[in-house]
């Protein structure tokens, strides 16, 4: 009966791909392995100590796999504390540990000295006045001792003194070593994990192994250039990994799945309805309020919402990182380009002066490219440089994105608003009339057009109603959307000012109250 032979060694399995999810990471390692007659068992070291072992899948090419898995257990210290391998920094530090604690000795060794020559002092004191007291004192000699013992403890004082600046100087050093090594190297993990393979074969075995490790998260981000009647949008991943492997080199993917929803079902509660029947009091009168409501849409137009996680649009996606990249282990955030594309945009000058006076540059563009827009922040710049930030909402391909760059100078808008009350004595009526009047200002050298926005109530119930009287307005909304929002269209010359007013009305039933 022949034994086939067992033979154990470690090799290396580099990190050739990562996929970056919304809350972990999916690594691969892929390389080949050469592998002697019988059973090999390779062990490669250095994997995540956080690896999720149910997640470890592995393929082989060339071999026959018998066994995987993920061996964790204390990490062996060199003799002296140290590996001999270790970087010039990390063998400072140690050298001068060991330097701190020859100080140390010596620092305890002259304040044992310092005290023992005090005793002696004390003593020769003490015989002083009991030789004084019995007639039997021997003055010059005593004094010379006593004198001796003075010098010997100020000397023994001042080796004290050099020992503790020696041994303070030596800690300060340590100190700042440690501090380098924080900042230039890995923290190296008291605990190590490694991934152990048991293979069958001869020769040479291609290896693909993948596993998943939390700490690690990405979040889209975008530059928006407005050139002329062109936007450039750069689209980037910031990546986010403390798993405690460094990507080095890799194919790096970006994904929007979320792995750990769908595990648990959503929670339901009951929802009762009653009806009753209306008082005599409701009959005769009808409370009503004036609300703001913000406005929201899906689309770009609306404005992006704050999104706790990843906005992908209820499909996932995966982006690919162009070319090669390098994510080091650090916790801190790294910009990783994705694409960009440039698209014509519709741009035009929009002020909104009831929040305020400044009229901004709100450009339209398609979104040209075949990836979507994930929701994320945006940085704005023009041909002056960076104008401020802003955030971007979800957008398919071919659907319009608006964003702002901010304001422009030299255009200003005023607003005044006048508001007429009128009761009617016999019905009851209600009448509330608005007057808004706009002065509005070109200072700049060039002709502009500038859009201005107005808010007009929109009303939820037949007994109040709302009309913009056009016969009064100069000029007259170009439109007004059934959110209330009127759109006045006014062209300036170059230095010049306008006046435009836009009037609307409010009527309201008699029985109608609240308002």
């Amino acid at each position: 009966m022949t034994t086939m032979a067992t033979t154990e060694r470690t090799a290396a399995l580099p990190i050739r791909r990562v996929l970056v999810m919304e809350d972990r990471a999916q690594v691969e390692r892929a390389g080949e392995l050469e592998l002697a007659e019988g059973t090999t068992v390779v062990v490669i070291e250095n994997v995540a100590i956080v690896a999720v072992d149910r997640s470890l899948e592995v393929t082989v090419e060339g071999a026959a796999l018998l066994d995987a898995r993920l061996r964790r257990r204390w990490r062996e210290k060199p003799k002296g504390g140290i590996a001999a391998d270790a970087s010039a920094a990390k063998q400072l530090v140690r050298t001068l540990e060991l330097e701190l604690v020859e100080l140390g000795d010596a620092c305890a060794r002259a304040q044992i000295a310092g005290e023992a020559l005090g005793v002696a002092r004390t003593d020769l004191l003490r015989s002083i006045a009991e030789a004084a007291g019995a007639g039997q004192l021997e003055l010059p000699e005593q004094l010379a001792a006593l004198d001796e013992l003075g010098r010997r403890q100020a000397e023994a004082d001042e080796r004290q003194r050099l020992a503790d600046l020696r041994y303070e100087q030596c800690a300060n050093r340590i100190r700042e070593a440690k501090r380098a090594v924080a900042i230039s190297e890995q923290p190296e993990h008291d605990f190590e994990c490694a991934l152990v393979l048991s293979l069958a074969g001869t020769g040479r075995a291609n290896v693909r192994a993948r596993y998943q490790v939390p700490c690690a998260v990405w979040r889209p981000a975008y530059r928006a250039r407005l050139a002329g009647d062109a936007v450039e949008i750069d689209t980037e991943g910031v990546v986010w990994q403390a798993s405690g492997e460094r990507w080095d080199d890799v194919e790096l993917a970006l994904s929007t799945a979320r792995p750990t929803l769908g595990t648990t079902p959503p929670q339901l509660f009951e929802d009762r309805l009653t009806t009753r029947p209306k008082q005599e009091k409701e009959k005769r009168s009808v409370e009503v309020g004036i609300r703001e409501v913000a406005i929201e849409k899906t689309s770009a137009e609306g404005g992006a919402t704050d999104m706790p996680g990843l906005d992908d649009g209820g499909e996932t996606r995966v982006l690919v990182a162009r070319g090669r990249a390098t994510i080091p282990d650090d916790g801190e955030p790294h910009r990783v380009p994705l694409g960009s594309f440039s698209a014509p945009a519709r741009c035009e000058l929009v002020c909104t002066p009831e929040l305020g006076p400044e009229a901004v540059v709100v450009a339209r563009f398609a979104n040209t490219s075949p990836q979507v827009l994930l929701a994320g922040p945006v940085d704005l710049l023009r041909s002056s440089g960076y104008v401020g930030r802003s955030s971007l909402a979800f957008a398919a391909p071919g659907e319009t994105v608006e964003l702002s760059f901010g304001s422009e100078d030299g255009v200003v808008v005023l607003r005044d608003d006048e508001v007429e009350h009128d009761t009617s004595r016999i019905t009851g009526k209600q009448r509330h009339l608005h007057t808004i009047t706009l002065h509005v200002s070109n200072a700049s050298a060039q002709a502009r057009t500038i859009v201005v926005l107005e808010r007009v109530p929109v009303s939820e119930v037949k007994e109040v109603e709302v009309a913009v009287l056009t016969k009064r307005c100069d000029p007259v909304p170009r439109d007004v959307d059934k959110d209330g929002i009127a759109r006045l269209e006014l062209a300036l010359p170059a230095g010049g000012t306008r006046v435009a007013k836009l009037v609307w009305e409010l009527e309201a039933a008699g029985k109608v109250a609240g308002l």
